[in-house]
């Protein structure tokens, strides 16, 4: 699934983005990008299908059953090449957003996207060779205008449903004569039914109807995900705001209040109808205090007649199965029923038919209708497996056992993982023994666009643990990255790889790691380094200290000299990993990395950073974990624009920051946890307009925090210690707005009145950690 997962990445989220459309126009390869997505979109409607009877053989093998659906064998081959290629695409789309690296290597970027698209082409023959027939509704853009055509040829059974629906739709749009002030109120309709039973589909005809095109001004589709990070009034700002501006690339000014944002976005309407679709992950996610926000700002914005279409991804019966929505009065629900048995049937011919060429004969054709009838109750009447089954079934003799040996419902979850899951169990993986795993997984995912580094939160993959371990146990080994131990009997790296792990192990005689293939070098993605600390230990326990010293000086200067002549190669290399106590510092190299977004150096006996590192103008994570000889950060910091992250925890002799640190204006999370020795923060604190989250707890030797902290408006989570003369600290009766609730904090003594003020210019602070008496003391900050 992580083939599915990423083509949809890239092709509903990233390539029609308003960001990579003006990133496109301004570099004048708008029409090369266009091309990739044809081609993406042509491999889209090729996998689906056998990616599902995949699946489907997967639960008949582990029920020892016969195999079913014949999915072609060079479909294995193909598959791997296409996520090797999709992840090579994701890697270029990257660094096209990236606007200054790309005026810079514009000509190199057209040689590479020439190249792209003739590997996608060759791709897509392959695909056609196979004989893997091209879906129509997975091969274009749903939202484009032309969809429709499609939508007309290949929807089977929903006329009438459709018709009542924009019945439903005209039937509250507003009288001329009638002045009710409810006029400008939106009408709400929740399409419910089972999960697979084409609600999405369905409002996609809703959405393309000639009438619906007619009557409103603007159309707005917005998937919200499960567990949005985002706010889901930010993520339909922005859809609104492309609408507006008819898909350019505008931020409507994101330092002004959301309240403004939306003052302006009604405005830009001038009081012209929208229609807006909300396909939900997961609705019954969706909160009170979301929906009433959402309800009074939808109530503000458009004319008299705009209307509001909810779905629900997830299995829902009806309407008391999301939540509170319920007992909304305003709110009119459609059920969706399944497909009727004649319409299934007419499906399943349709994909036979066009599969099979030895059965386009009609009386051929018919004879798998007994078999299809035979199973029509075990399939729940579900189009998407009518498809499969017709599509992939070329032995009319083979039955389907009954039950099923898998629920259907499993095709859709699995056909709708989104990528950030496969991401998590990718890194799980790969980054199986690095100290702090989660934090680094949270992090590489903010820099994927995947996650917002503000949200980065550890409990988040807690949260899902559950279906991290289904999916790791229904996913077959992920063909994107090798995990490869040094030393090894093999050291052979495929061509496909494109995340790669080295275990440094100073044990092995004449110690060395393997020789990367240019091709594969130029490739990478991301690059792990880790010290097999196992190794370390036993050497420290069983030879002498010189011995052991001199084996730790031969591993560094094996690990330097292979880092000088890779880091020449890795032109593509996104993410950096360096997890060592052996060596001392990095070569000076590290600047040829022009496309590093992730740089993690943990452990490091480095006491100074390389200037060469402030090169790396793409970096958005530094983290300098548990360095403990590093006593300076140089000024230069100031030069890495686009940092999100700095971590600096546990970097013991570091006693100050940079006056320059305060210029990072894109700087949304600082952590200076366990830097005892850290004296004092800028006093100009308050120059980081983007800081979300500040944490410097453990910091023993910091004794106050700097005027001006209560205009970091944005702060939401301030985790901080201050060392008294008694090495603790106290508060009377503090209160600090959360972006719920008030949070109140009760019977702490002895803060100073300045202190106080300025935590209680937090508006929007959700997480308050206060901590006193030293490091000896955490449990009394409860």
């Amino acid at each position: 699934m992580f083939v599915l997962a990423e083509l949809k990445h890239l092709l509903l989220q990233v390539l029609p983005s308003p960001a990579m459309m003006a990133q496109g126009r301004l570099l004048c390869i708008q029409n090369h990008l266009a091309m990739v997505c044809d081609s993406l979109w042509a491999i889209n409607s090729m996998i689906i299908i056998p990616k599902m009877g995949v699946l489907y053989n997967m639960h008949l093998q582990f029920k020892k059953l016969d195999r079913l659906l014949d999915v072609p064998v060079e479909f294995a081959d193909w598959e791997i090449d296409v996520a090797a290629t999709l992840t090579d695409v994701g890697e270029l789309l990257g660094r096209i957003l990236d606007w200054e690296a790309s005026l810079h290597f514009r000509h190199v970027i057209l040689v590479e996207l020439k190249e792209m698209l003739c590997c996608l082409n060759s791709l897509v023959l392959r695909g056609s060779a196979m004989g893997l027939r091209r879906d129509p509704m997975s091969s274009m853009n749903p939202l484009r205008e032309d969809y429709s055509i499609v939508l007309k040829d290949e929807v089977v059974g929903r006329e009438e449903d459709l018709e009542k629906l924009i019945e439903i739709f005209q039937q509250h749009q507003p009288v001329p004569s009638n002045n009710n002030d409810n006029d400008n109120n939106p009408f709400v309709i929740v399409i419910v039914g089972k999960e697979g039973v084409g609600k999405a589909t369905l409002a996609r005809m809703i959405y393309h109807h000639t009438w619906v095109c007619q009557q409103f001004h603007h159309r707005i589709w917005v998937d919200v995900p499960r567990l949005s990070p985002f706010k889901i009034v930010n993520i339909i700002r922005k859809e609104f705001a492309r609408s507006i501006n008819n898909e350019e690339y505008c931020d409507l000014h994101r330092e002004l209040p959301l309240q403004a944002l939306w003052e302006s976005i009604n405005e830009q309407f001038d009081g012209r109808r929208y229609l807006l679709v909300l396909h939900f992950e997961y609705l019954a996610s969706l909160t009170q205090q979301e929906w009433n926000e959402l309800k009074n700002i939808l109530l503000c914005v458009g004319g008299p007649g705009s209307g509001v279409l909810i779905i629900n991804r997830s299995s829902t019966q009806s309407i008391s199965d999301m939540g509170f929505l319920h007992t909304v009065k305003n709110i009119r629900t459609y059920c969706l029923n399944p497909l009727s048995e004649d319409a299934w049937l007419d499906l399943f011919k349709r994909h036979a038919a066009t599969t099979i060429p030895s059965k386009q004969d009609k009386s051929e054709i018919d004879e798998l209708i007994p078999f299809a009838k035979q199973h029509f109750q075990n399939l729940i009447h579900q189009p998407l497996l009518a498809k499969i089954v017709g599509w992939l079934n070329h032995d009319v003799q083979t039955t389907f056992p009954s039950p099923l040996p898998a629920a259907p419902e499993d095709f859709y979850m699995f056909s709708n993982v989104r990528l950030v899951n496969i991401r998590v169990l990718q890194y799980r993986a790969l980054l199986s023994n690095i100290q702090n795993k989660y934090n680094v997984i949270l992090n590489v995912l903010t820099t994927e666009y995947l996650m917002p580094a503000e949200m980065a939160e550890l409990g988040w993959i807690e949260r899902h643990r559950t279906t991290q371990e289904l999916l790791e146990f229904m996913i077959p080994r992920m063909v994107s990255y090798l995990c490869m131990k040094v030393p090894k009997d093999s050291t052979t790296i495929p061509r496909c790889c494109r995340y790669l792990r080295l275990e440094i192990n100073p044990r092995a005689t004449l110690f060395r790691l393997p020789i990367v293939p240019i091709e594969v070098s130029r490739k990478l993605i991301s690059l792990i380094l880790q010290e097999d600390e196992t190794a370390t230990q036993e050497d420290e326990e069983e030879i002498t200290v010189q011995v052991y010293k001199k084996r730790r000086m031969k591993s560094a200067t094996a690990i330097l000299k292979f880092l000088n002549n890779m880091l020449v190669r890795l032109v593509h290399l996104r993410m950096l990993i360096v997890e060592t106590s052996i060596i001392q510092s990095l070569p000076n190299e590290v600047s040829m990395l022009v496309n590093l977004r992730y740089l993690h150096l943990s452990k490091l006996k480095m006491e100074l950073l390389p200037k060469s590192l402030f090169d790396l103008q793409n970096l958005r994570v530094l983290s300098l974990i548990c360095c403990k000889k590093l006593q300076k950060i140089p000024e230069r910091i100031y030069k890495l624009e686009k940092l999100e992250v700095l971590s600096l925890a546990y970097c013991t002799k570091l006693q100050q920051l940079p006056k320059s640190i305060t210029r990072l204006q894109n700087l949304l999370q600082l952590d200076m946890e366990g830097c005892c020795w850290l004296k004092k923060l800028p006093e100009d604190l308050f120059r980081f307009k983007s800081l979300r989250i500040l944490h410097v707890t453990g910091c023993a030797s910091l004794s106050q925090i700097p005027l001006g902290i209560e205009q970091l408006f944005g702060l939401i989570s301030l985790v901080v210690i201050l060392a008294g003369d008694d090495g603790g600290f106290g508060l009377a009766q503090l209160q600090a707005l959360t972006n719920l609730q008030r949070l109140i904090l009760q019977n702490l003594e002895r803060v100073e009145e300045t202190q106080t003020e300025m935590l209680m210019g937090q508006q929007r602070l959700r997480n308050l950690s206060l901590h006193w008496g030293g490091e000896e003391a955490n449990d009394s900050s409860e």
